[in-house]
């Protein structure tokens, strides 16, 4: 795996595990509207970045 290619992978997980940490912290404390509000960007960011990941070189 290329140095870009692994480093969006990494990139694409944090920000979903950054979301999905930010709307666990919010409906540990009873805000299920700011839970949602809170993880779907991350998850939104970490889809964005894996459609941008580079491809293989064909052959």
């Amino acid at each position: 795996m290329t140095r870009p290619r692994f480093m969006m992978i990494a990139a694409a997980g944090g920000c979903a595990a950054l979301g999905l940490t930010a709307g666990a912290v919010s409906l540990m404390s009873g805000m299920v509207d700011q839970a949602i509000a809170l993880a779907w960007p991350g998850l939104g960011a970490a889809v964005l970045l894996a459609l941008m990941m580079p491809g293989r070189r064909a052959e």
